[in-house]
């Protein structure tokens, strides 16, 4: 009888790797017109606390303040655990390579100082995502995907009729159902959209349903 030969890898064997997410692509932004919202989503490095806190969501809003002009605005944000989600509007795509720069370097300085102790090194995992959105149902599902981010990574239960406190939601009045705005928002800022798709064409998707999970977005 010949003796089992052990050792070595078989097929199929071992631990499962987990895909790894696409890298954003080290290449010059497409150009942008201004009459295109954009969906852009900032990813953190693995191993941070979550993101989804009272202080982070303060400095999000100071952000938005502070970067938010006639040129640049950021209108609609969600802010998920590993990562933030941001509805934006801009004349250029030298502005928005500027602002979000902007953004990025602004909110990971007071991050490492404020929110982490004086930590240092890079809080960002890659580029900024960023999609132009250019027809009215490609901006209703987008509004849905942002707003109800919480609810794709189970954070908020898919069929809950409320809105996600660490997002903008309640400072949009497209929803199905009137709910009241919760407690201590008065701070907030309510930019208010520029663009056609975001103001008004949206709607041709029909009104955002309060109670209801999103869909995942085309690529």
């Amino acid at each position: 009888m010949t003796a089992a030969a052990w050792g070595g890898a078989r097929p199929g064997a071992g631990r499962k790797r987990l895909a790894r997410r696409k890298s954003v692509p080290h290449r010059t932004r497409p150009a942008h017109r201004e009459i295109h919202p954009m969906h852009i989503t900032l990813r953190r490095i693995p191993l941070l606390p979550s993101f989804r806190k009272e202080r982070i969501r303060e400095m999000v809003l100071r952000q938005i303040h502070r970067l938010n002009d006639k040129t640049f605005q950021i209108v609609h944000f969600s802010i998920q655990a590993n990562h933030l989600h941001l509805i934006v509007e801009a004349d250029t795509r030298e502005t928005i390579t500027k602002k979000m720069m902007g953004f990025a370097i602004s909110f990971a300085k007071r991050l490492n100082a404020h929110v982490l102790r004086g930590r240092r090194g890079k809080v960002w995992s890659d580029r900024y995502f960023r999609r132009d959105v250019v027809g009215a149902g490609e901006m209703n599902n987008v509004l849905r995907y942002v707003f109800g981010n919480a609810k794709r990574h189970g954070v908020i239960p898919p069929d809950a009729a409320v809105l996600d406190d660490y997002s903008s939601a309640w400072t949009f009045d497209g929803w199905d159902v009137k709910l009241r705005p919760p407690v201590g928002v008065d701070h907030w800022p309510r930019p208010h959209p520029r663009t056609r798709l975001l103001r008004i064409d949206w709607i041709g998707g029909g009104l955002l349903p309060i109670a209801a999970a999103p869909r995942a977005l085309k690529r």
